[in-house]
């Protein structure tokens, strides 16, 4: 038979472990209620994702006539100043001045493509010997003076956004840093509405998918960080 003492040691042990499951109960619930209230006041004052990317004006930089490149003067990623040369083009006999703008006369029959802006050369697209059509780019540019981000958001939030509200912006490719910006304006369309293939909702198997609708955020970068234009970045919008 069990003695007095070994009841009362087993009675304390069964007391501190439903003390124990009682605290672990309560941290639990109290987590719990932390996280819901925490994701109630996200959403009730914030719209926020991730579907968003850098932007900016991509300007082709071309001739007016048809033309051999002779030399391309810039590199990849490089840097341009406004009126800077781009390229040397073999310059048509057939071409009248108001032909010309954009470049700019040399000596043995060449000419001189200037960018029309100052900017990082996104894209290369002739190279020495080849023939370039009328308008057809030899180099592209994005101009760094103006970007902004794209942020495609949900159509059942859309509703929320308004010009002029605060924005906070998690840019990827630097690590996660955050700007701030401000919201510029609301599309008046969905992004599907700009597609190749717009989405067909005539059929009878037709079904409902969610649409975005792309908004135009500011950005302020007093640091100067060299934002890449298409690279991911996170936004959070401040409604109230």
């Amino acid at each position: 038979m069990e003695n007095e003492g070994t009841k009362t040691m087993r009675g304390l042990v069964s007391s501190r472990r439903g003390l124990v499951v009682i605290v672990i109960a309560a941290v639990l619930v109290l987590t719990g209620v932390v996280l819901g209230g925490n994701f109630w006041y996200q959403n009730r004052n914030y719209v926020s994702t991730d579907n968003a990317r850098i932007s900016a004006p991509l300007i082709s930089v071309s001739t007016v006539a048809s033309c051999q490149v002779i030399s391309v003067d810039v590199e990849l990623g490089s840097y341009v100043e406004k009126g800077q040369k781009v390229a040397t083009v073999g310059q048509p006999r057939s071409a009248s001045p108001a032909d010309r703008q954009g470049l700019k006369d040399i000596p043995l029959g060449r000419a001189i493509v200037e960018a029309p802006v100052s900017g990082y050369v996104a894209a290369i697209w002739a190279y020495p010997g080849a023939v370039v059509s009328p308008g057809q780019p030899i180099v592209t540019l994005y101009d760094i003076s103006n970007v902004w981000v794209t942020a495609n958001i949900k159509e059942t939030n859309i509703y929320r956004i308004k010009p002029g509200q605060q924005v906070e912006i998690k840019v990827d490719m630097l690590g996660g840093a955050k700007l701030k910006g401000k919201v510029e304006g609301v599309a008046a369309a969905t992004a599907a509405s700009f597609s190749l293939l717009p989405q067909n909702t005539t059929t009878a198997n037709f079904t409902k998918v969610a649409q975005v609708v792309p908004v135009k955020i500011a950005i302020e970068n007093p640091a100067g960080y060299l934002l890449v234009p298409g690279t991911s970045v996170e936004v959070r919008i401040a409604v109230r």
